[in-house]
């Protein structure tokens, strides 16, 4: 505790200092101006007490007697005292002045005051009395200095009792920072936010509570949370490191199941199977090195329109081969969508069905059946994954879909519904999960149909590719559609202000000499264009600060 208070008077010792040099001041000033004041009223009494004596001495012209009772009039605090007579006719001689007191006069701290001497109602002279500051101040000093010295110990008691509040505050503190700099040496930072939390419990009362303590709770919180991050980046990078290593591995033996496929009778139903197979673990691999190579870089997407069924059926029939040993496992598919198409990444479109349909067939204790329904509505595509397993506790469902949230799954990451959420979520979709213990689970997925244009409908193409231009114009011709192209910027600009403004636009980010599609798109919307859409090889993440822009890739709509 006596540490603490020393330490918080060396830290604040200037304002102490300056608090006591100000009293020190004031009081010695106010005495002073005191010895002043009782200065002239003791002259002024004395006066008033001596005027019949100084009165006959002075017409007898006695001298030395006015001087006498010039000495009696004067008193401690008065330097020099000097008369200065009127001159009287009839007196036996001219009175010239008396002086009595020090000669000497000072140039500064001096202070000379001048009253009239009036006895009997005739006024004698005047008197004129010089103050001496500098030894009134020393005289003051002399009569208060222990005065002084007890008012300082005085003062710092006061300070030691104002401040126990403040030390008992910082003796807390200290102890908290004492006990996190134990914790965080010995590599126990886990558990620093209850270190924190009992810490603030401990401080006074008063401070529970205020400006000051919730800070220091969100600090701890803050501590807390990056704790929590420290660890969940260990087991990242810990899991980036193994699936690097596995798809580093797995690619030789892929070439070499590859190569021996080639090399088999088959029926072509299942080579086809196989290559396709092959196909997707091996971009799988691609994925995770290229991951691992550029941590925390996105893996560029690749978002373009597809038909979804052909993406989904591929993975359902792989599926269909993985699990044909399960006796009573079916997996069913219904494409109601009518070939509907979607704007997609494809190989992670394939993974997000794959890892939902092992979902619904290790939810099987038995014989269960999982149906896959593909469907079109109001401008969506749905998609649904459905079983009759053993279903999911509502309190486990509501976490489902985070990271690191699993259910029934032995080793599980929670890490296949997390990718599938954010997946659909960047193509603009949802996914929901709907589940009821005993009787199964249902996994809805919903993305924005692409636009299926009629015959006869217009569209607009700007691209300085002619071999994308002979494309558009072919397979526009082919769908009854209306198309006007445009090779440069230019010749755009030039005939926009003919064309509707709820005309489908479609334009290409690169457009040669460093003129970006981008722009130009966000021109079109600001003059009231409706339906802008980038038809580049470009990824969406791309153009995220333009979300009204729609992106697709260089396939003609129609197509």
């Amino acid at each position: 505790m006596v540490k603490l208070f020393i330490r918080i008077l060396a830290y604040n010792w200037r304002h102490y200092a300056a608090a006591v040099l100000v009293f020190v001041a004031f009081w010695q000033g106010f005495s002073a101006f005191s010895a002043v004041r009782v200065a002239d009223d003791k002259l002024l009494t004395a006066m008033r007490q001596n005027a019949a004596y100084f009165e006959k001495a002075f017409l007898e012209g006695d001298v030395f007697e006015t001087q006498r009772i010039m000495w009696r009039i004067k008193n401690d605090n008065i330097k020099r005292l000097t008369f200065h007579p009127v001159h009287f006719e009839g007196s036996r001689w001219i009175f010239k002045e008396a002086i009595v007191g020090n000669l000497y006069d000072r140039p500064r701290a001096q202070i000379t005051h001048d009253v009239p001497f009036i006895s009997n109602g005739a006024e004698l002279g005047r008197l004129e009395y010089v103050i001496d500051l500098v030894d009134v101040n020393a005289a003051v000093f002399g009569e208060n200095y222990i005065l002084f010295i007890t008012v300082v110990f005085f003062f710092l008691s006061l300070l030691i009792l104002s401040n126990m509040g403040a030390i008992q505050t910082l003796a807390a503190i200290e102890r908290s920072v004492n006990e996190i700099n134990s914790l965080t040496d010995s590599g126990k930072g886990d558990i620093i936010r209850e270190s924190i939390k009992k810490n603030i419990a401990r401080l006074p009362a008063g401070i529970i509570g205020t400006p000051f303590a919730q800070m220091t709770e969100r600090m701890s919180d803050a501590l807390g949370q990056a704790a929590r991050l420290e660890s969940e980046l260990a087991v990242s990078k810990a899991t980036a490191d193994m699936a690097a290593q596995v798809a580093h591995d797995v690619r030789s033996p892929l070439a070499a199941l590859g190569a021996a496929a080639k090399g088999l009778n088959l029926p072509e139903e299942q080579r086809t199977l196989i290559d396709g197979a092959i196909g997707r673990m091996q971009g799988i691999a691609d994925d995770l090195l290229q991951r691992y190579r550029a941590p925390g870089a996105a893996v560029k997407s690749k978002v373009e329109t597809h038909a979804l069924a052909g993406l989904i059926e591929q993975v359902i029939a792989e599926k269909r081969l993985q699990h044909k040993d399960k006796a009573g496992v079916k997996i069913n598919f219904e494409d109601a969508a009518r070939g509907a198409k979607a704007a997609v990444d494809a190989k992670e479109l394939q993974r997000m069905v794959s890892n939902l349909l092992n979902n619904s067939v290790e939810a099987f204790a038995g014989p269960g059946t999982v149906s896959v329904r593909l469907a079109a509505q109001d401008g969506k595509v749905l998609l649904v994954v459905a079983d009759d397993g053993k279903g999911i506790p509502q309190e486990v469902l509501a976490k489902l879909g985070q990271k690191g949230e699993t259910h029934g799954k032995a080793g599980g990451t929670g890490l296949g519904l997390y990718h599938a959420r954010t997946a659909v979520e960047s193509w603009g979709g949802s996914l929901k999960i709907a589940s009821e213990p005993g009787k199964g689970t249902a996994v809805s997925v919903t993305l924005p149909a692409a636009a299926r244009p009629a015959a006869g409908l217009r569209a607009a193409l700007l691209d300085d590719d002619a071999l994308v231009h002979m494309n558009w114009r072919m397979a526009a011709k082919a769908a009854g559609a209306e198309l006007q192209s445009f090779k440069t910027p230019a010749e755009f600009a030039a005939a926009v202000e003919k064309l509707p403004r709820d005309i489908p636009l479609y334009i290409d980010s690169e457009l040669g000499d460093g003129v970006k599609g981008e722009d130009i798109a966000v021109g079109l919307h600001e003059r009231g264009f409706s339906d802008i859409t980038m038809a580049t090889g470009h990824a969406a993440e791309k153009f995220s600060k333009l979300p009204w822009l729609k992106i697709a890739g260089k396939e003609p709509p129609w197509a």
